[in-house]
């Protein structure tokens, strides 16, 4: 199967569940390198079917971004990231129909997309008749409760906002990865206003959330973590846009100065902030995130792959950059 077949059933398999496979910035910018890395020009009309489905879909927008992916991509995001972000949001494809692309960084052995084993554990079906609620709720698999439970945070009495988040959670261990999730968020958002002095060094909330267990335990709730620093991202994203216009406009001036130009300094351009900061990234482009958005953001992934992929690769190593982070 080609990958512009498996595109277009992928494309009609999303316009029939009405889903909107990538509803951040950073999802829209991913699903766009990974058609425009595949399937090249021919995939542009699959991606605005793809996105139409959002509320926040422009076209003129979707084709900038498409055309930027067209011209920009390295080959390092596959169409099986399109796959995966279908499957996030409970759109069922047949295994025959996945194409055979990694869906991580470049240097990933390109073997067909799989589910994960526990996709039988509970039906998963379209979005329209299932509550928010709901969409959080895993049933374990037999066989999968620890041999040994683990403490669970006792019931103190945490800030109202924090109460609302851990309650999210419909059981007492995914209380406490929703209260851990929420805290490394938090630190995140206020790493530049907070700070203490500890061994001479003064130390900022750079904090580090990593959860292992078993398929189907519960710890997918954490993803929705994510939503609490979407409106950050989003507006950061909108002031970002602003600036671009402004820099276009001045640089156009500029260059129609001629000779002039020798008695004014050039324009420069606004740095590319942003909140949400990429785990499938390499050594340079995490740092120059980090340097454009004044040393703060915040990487959420919900497959520790991701990261050990990025950093394990070519141009990876950046592990030293998250263990720098408190400084």
């Amino acid at each position: 199967m080609t990958d512009i077949e498996s595109l277009r059933r992928l494309t009609e398999a999303v316009e029939a569940a009405g889903a909107d496979i990538a509803p951040t910035y950073l999802e829209y910018v991913q699903l766009s390198f990974a058609i425009a890395t595949d399937c090249g020009e021919a995939g542009r009309d699959f991606f605005h079917r793809l996105c139409r489905v959002s509320p926040k879909y422009q076209r003129e927008h979707a084709e900038r971004v498409f055309s930027n992916a067209l011209h920009t991509q390295r080959g390092e995001v596959h169409l099986g990231t399109a796959f995966h972000l279908a499957e996030a949001t409970g759109v069922s494809i047949c295994i025959e129909e996945m194409p055979k692309h990694p869906t991580g960084t470049k240097g990933t052995a390109g073997t067909a997309r799989k589910f994960p084993p526990h996709t039988g554990a509970y039906n998963k079906v379209g979005n329209d008749n299932i509550s928010e609620e709901r969409e959080g709720e895993e049933e374990l698999l037999p066989g999968s409760e620890p041999q040994h439970q683990l403490p669970t945070f006792p019931k103190n009495d945490w800030p109202e906002f924090l109460q609302r988040i851990i309650k999210a959670g419909s059981s007492p261990i995914q209380h406490d990865i929703m209260l851990l999730g929420a805290l490394t968020a938090l630190g995140a958002c206020m790493s530049r206003h907070v700070r203490c002095l500890y061994g001479g060094k003064y130390h900022h909330p750079s904090l580090q959330c990593f959860v292992v267990a078993p398929s189907a335990s519960g710890k997918g709730i954490l993803s929705y973590i994510r939503l609490l620093v979407e409106p950050i991202h989003d507006e950061i994203r909108k002031e970002v846009t602003i600036q671009m216009k402004a820099y276009k406009k001045e640089k156009a001036e500029y260059d129609a100065m001629g000779k002039e130009r020798t008695k004014k300094e050039a324009p420069q351009m606004p740095p590319n902030r942003m909140f949400l900061i990429s785990g499938n990234n390499t050594g340079t482009g995490i740092l120059q995130n980090i340097m454009d958005s004044d040393g703060t953001g915040l990487i959420c992934e919900a497959e520790a792959d991701t990261l050990s992929t990025a950093i394990g690769s070519d141009h990876g190593h950046w592990s030293d950059t998250l263990r720098k982070a408190f400084d």
